[in-house]
């Protein structure tokens, strides 16, 4: 069985990551655990678009509760540190074989570039396979 990694921050555009989550234990048995980091250096500088109802950790767990399979089972995780050491750790902890994290939906040049590096030193330091995941809505937006 396949042990997947959804990891996710603090940002509201990291939610629909749990809908993922909960789509993919529907369609194929599997362990999936969402760790969502605290990462003091990365926080937003608070915009209201990109603001919690609620604390993050609440509101991922009350939509856990509601998407529940039979097939397999979501564990939920938080932490707070720096994002790529918690990720890096817990892969190795739970022998977890694919991560899949969300591209970033501010396309910059220089974030863009800083999230590949990102994900290069998870890859390197990991043996697990690494997916990145976009948010497509069906109404173009």
């Amino acid at each position: 069985m396949n042990n997947v990694l959804i990891a996710v921050d603090t940002s509201e555009s990291s939610f629909w990551l749990a809908y993922y989550a909960i789509a993919l234990t529907k369609r194929i048995p599997m362990n999936v655990s969402i760790l969502m980091v605290e990462d003091e250096k990365f926080k937003s500088k608070s915009s209201n678009t990109d603001e919690w109802i609620g604390l993050p950790e609440k509101r991922l767990e009350s939509l856990l509760a509601e998407g529940r399979s039979d097939r397999s089972h979501i564990n939920f995780y938080s932490a707070k540190g720096n994002f790529e050491n918690e990720v890096i750790q817990f892969i190795l902890a739970n022998n977890i074989t694919t991560l899949f994290v969300g591209n970033p939906e501010n396309r910059k040049t220089k974030l863009d570039r800083q999230f590949m590096e990102l994900l290069e030193r998870i890859g390197s330091k990991t043996d697990c396979h690494i997916e990145v995941v976009q948010k497509i809505s069906a109404y173009g937006q």
